[in-house]
């Protein structure tokens, strides 16, 4: 791994190791509204605060786009690029440090660190992303045009056949209208294996991984935070993201 990488799978170990020691009932507390517009919870806190921390040991200058406290800028908190060196003095550090944090109150084992690293504020900048799920300790990772991996093993999306009721594809339909339930029937209906699980980066990496044909999230409402490191993952693992209108 390059030192930005070692950087990314430190942020998700040290997320790991601060949540695992919180209680349920701790985690679950409920403190203000993130900048991501969710209520955040105890854990997303701690989980967050994890992050920076190592994002601050290595004393770069990335500003950090994180789903709880919005902007933060550099390593001591703030814009200052004096600190960094040309590689690290504009980069982008996005940061989910739990996603799923609804099955992490509840105890659900189905939930993630996720982060990524840009060089702009484009999807098409990221060269290193990573998500570990945060119950089993795997680790998704991948760096631009090296491939994608899981644990240390190369991964790549499924070779799918036409068989399209044969089809396993995760759909989050949390909170739809009635209006757009029913312009998504047509897919609904084509196949018999829809799952939901409630993290979208880590249901992204199954994807990645081939467990899972496609992924499509229909809210309308899906963040540069939750996708950031599972997008690089998926297109370096063989596979597309695309937009509504298939962009």
């Amino acid at each position: 791994m390059d030192s930005i990488m070692n950087m990314l799978h430190d942020i998700c170990i040290n997320v790991r190791s601060k949540v695992s020691r919180i209680s349920r009932e701790e985690a679950g507390i409920s403190l203000a509204r993130g900048a991501g517009g969710d209520i955040t919870k105890k854990i997303d806190k701690v989980g967050e605060d994890a992050a920076l921390e190592v994002v601050r040991s290595y004393g770069i200058g990335c500003t950090v786009l994180s789903e709880e406290a919005g902007l933060v800028y550099g390593s001591k908190g703030k814009r200052d690029e004096s600190t960094s060196n040309d590689d690290t003095a504009h980069c982008i550090i996005v940061l989910d440090a739990i996603d799923g944090t609804t099955n992490a109150v509840r105890g659900i084992p189905f939930y993630s660190c996720s982060v990524a690293y840009a060089t702009s504020d484009r999807l098409s900048s990221i060269t290193h992303g990573a998500v570990m799920d945060l119950t089993s300790g795997d680790i998704y990772y991948a760096v631009r045009g090296d491939g994608a991996y899981m644990n240390g093993s190369r991964i790549r999306v499924a070779n799918t056949s036409n068989d399209k009721a044969g089809y396993v594809i995760g759909i989050n339909l949390s909170g739809i209208s009635i209006d757009r339930l029913k312009r998504m029937s047509s897919i609904l209906a084509m196949t018999n294996h829809i799952r939901q699980f409630g993290s979208n980066a880590l249901e992204m990496c199954l994807l990645a991984r081939g467990l899972l044909d496609a992924y499509i999230d229909v809210r309308g409402k899906i963040r540069v935070t939750d996708i950031a490191a599972a997008y690089l993952i998926i297109v370096e693992a063989g596979g597309m993201v695309v937009d509504e209108h298939l962009n």
